[in-house]
């Protein structure tokens, strides 16, 4: 089947626009393609899984991350954008990552510019080639075109997305940007939009390659719906099920590692918790933020009350990765908030900068790192204005540090060289979510086995979630035993990635509650006209994983690299606190070799079985099969 018909022939499935923008950005062209026909929308229907078919069909085996040759895939999902329910935002880019060279870049990101993608008309875009300058593309009520970036180019991200509202002339347009990081192809550079939200993994770099400063989006269309009755009683019950932000958590919380008592601090030396951590959070004036329709208010802005950088505004999502970035530099209290700030208008992953700064950190306390190679900056723990100027040099890759910073904390081990690889914390070359990880089995699998260039997704949890018990009948897992947890992680992994390429937000999917899920599979079928059942989600997010497989395969990735290819840092026994000497390395490779086992795919290589992918609908990636490599 033609992945885009010139003429579709089958009917358009409530919650898409019918479209995707085809950019060629060497020779400036653009074309629309129609989506493609319902029986590959049903199976792989938007986000990951939809945007990683296309890019398996399209990108070279031969493709370098930053090379022209790199395509970029947006897609978003039949629930963005539709209104009635909460967590209809997700937009997510794929595209071979920077970070590893061989396996799926994903970044996704929330807030408003998805719903406006598709307000302007479009469910996706495709971007190819690179710009010989810098251009911005700009899509206005199903209208595309590119621009001069050249006045926009070296500016942040928020003076980015301020200046190209002013130019379009619209104050309501969305914007998706990258910050001087992208510009210089840090590896890990982020997409930006709406102040609040940033798609991370490393989208910035391959957009910086192709010259690409933003795209601007502007609409008025909405997306349609098969069930307006079903669609608000799903809505209806979907939001029954958030747990809201509010002010007094923001003032008062040290961030996702508090949920378990630890944070990082030192380059993962230490688990310290204290309450010198957030002096100062108390007297900030706090706003929370919605995302579109959705009433969780995971963003929020502050103005600092306390401190030296008294009066500074910030802006931020949930998650609270970019407090333990600076917590692990020593840094506490507002100065965490204003660095955190800096890191998000330039433009960079928050854990690929800190867990390299650490390593440089590190290096400087025992010697192996000098002044001659820091440009005259003394790395000393708790150093704010040190780790403010060492943002500015790995978002420019200014010398032999900043340069070094911009490429990733393996890279820059390796290069200081000595004891500093085995002070390093990455996997396959990108880095965990920046928090905590070593006490929590689940999440610790979830960040082994991720691609290493993208967010990891699953993580699992002691108990099956309420709406999935009519077939799960294990738990309480242990925390302190492998029992179980493989299985948890693929399953949560496959209810994540269901609720993603619907078009859903994680952070609104609430499965430890009683219709948690169910709400977000109802509203998606009142949307599209279809008749999902819970096994057939579950069944789509299974596919979404096998898809993101099959690519690494192609590229030369092997699962022996999620136990093989990791920062001995990540993987020490915990040095201190109430988990002192816990590790997940003890159990490894076991446990992971269990968790590939377990999602149909082969233990040591990764690659699917013939009778995975033939039970899923994949049978044309056969010649990537397990199977077919023995032949």
């Amino acid at each position: 089947m033609i992945t885009f018909p010139l003429q579709r022939t089958t009917p358009l499935p409530g919650g898409y626009m019918g479209k995707i923008l085809r950019v060629n950005l060497t020779t400036g062209s653009l074309r629309d393609e129609n989506l493609p026909e319902e029986p590959i929308l049903r199976k792989f229907i938007g986000g990951q899984a939809l945007a990683s078919y296309i890019l398996l069909k399209e990108l070279s085996l031969e493709a370098t991350p930053l090379g022209p040759e790199n395509i970029v895939v947006m897609m978003t999902g039949p629930l963005t954008g539709n209104g009635f329910t909460p967590g209809g935002t997700k937009m997510t880019a794929v595209y071979l990552s920077p970070l590893t060279n061989t396996t799926l870049g994903r970044g996704a990101t929330s807030g408003y510019w998805a719903t406006y993608l598709k307000a302007a008309g479009y469910d996706g875009i495709i971007l190819t080639g690179a710009s010989p300058k810098p251009v911005y593309l700009y899509i206005n009520e199903g209208k595309a075109e590119l621009r001069d970036a050249a006045s926009f180019w070296g500016l942040g991200t928020r003076a980015t997305e301020d200046r190209l509202r002013e130019a379009v002339g619209h104050r309501e347009a969305k914007v998706l940007c990258i910050g001087p990081a992208g510009e210089n192809m840090n590896r890990a550079a982020m997409l930006a939009n709406d102040y609040n939200h940033f798609a991370a993994h490393s989208g910035g770099a391959v957009l910086g390659s192709k010259k690409l400063k933003a795209i601007v989006v502007h609409g008025t269309k909405r997306p349609s719906f098969r069930d307006k009755a079903k669609l608000v009683d799903a809505g209806w019950r979907w939001r029954q099920t958030l747990e809201q932000h509010d002010v007094k958590k923001k003032k008062t919380k040290y961030g996702h590692g508090e949920a378990w008592g630890v944070l990082n601090n030192l380059n993962w030396r230490s688990t310290e918790l204290s309450p010198a951590h957030i002096h100062g959070f108390g007297d900030n004036d706090v706003v929370l933020r919605p995302c579109f329709q959705c009433a969780r208010l995971c963003p929020w802005d502050a103005k600092l009350g306390e401190g030296e950088f008294k009066g500074t505004v910030v802006h931020f999502n949930a998650g609270g990765e970019w407090l333990d970035t600076f917590f692990n530099l020593g840094i506490k209290g507002n100065a965490v908030l204003y660095l955190a700030e800096k890191i998000n208008n330039l433009g960079i992953e928050c854990s690929h900068f800190s867990c390299g700064a650490g390593v440089a950190f590190e290096a400087w306390e025992k010697g192996l790192l000098g002044p001659d190679r820091t440009n005259g900056l003394k790395l000393e723990w708790g150093n704010v204005e040190a780790v403010g100027k060492l943002l500015e040099m790995a978002a420019r890759r200014e010398g032999w540090l900043g340069n070094l910073l911009a490429e990733g904390p393996k890279q820059l081990a390796e290069a200081i060289g000595g004891d500093a690889p085995k002070w390093a914390v990455h996997t396959k070359g990108g880095t965990p979510a920046m928090h905590e990880w070593r006490p929590m089995l689940g999440q610790m699998l979830r960040e082994l086995v991720a691609s290493g260039g993208m967010k990891p997704q699953g993580g699992g949890s002691t108990k099956p979630p309420p709406d999935l018990r009519y077939r799960e009948t294990w738990g309480p897992l242990s925390a302190d035993s492998p029992d179980g947890w493989a299985w948890s992680h693929v399953l949560s992994e496959q209810y994540r990635q269901f609720t993603g390429i619907f078009g859903g937000c994680w952070f609104a999917q609430m499965n430890q509650k009683p219709d948690g899920l169910n709400s977000i599979v109802d509203a998606f079928n009142a949307i599209t006209g279809w008749n999902f059942t819970m096994d057939q989600a579950l069944e789509a997010g299974h596919r979404s994983m096998i898809l993101q497989s099959v690519f690494g395969t192609q590229r030369g990735w092997i699962a022996d690299f999620d136990w093989q290819d990791v920062g001995p840092r990540f993987l020490e026994p915990i040095p201190d606190g109430k988990y002192k000497g816990f590790t997940i390395a003890k159990w490894l490779p076991d446990l992971i070799f269990e968790y590939y086992r377990l999602s149909g795919r082969h233990e040591r290589t990764g690659r699917p079985f013939k009778n995975t992918l033939d039970q899923l609908g994949l049978e044309e990636f056969t010649p990537w099969s397990q199977e077919a490599s023995q032949l």
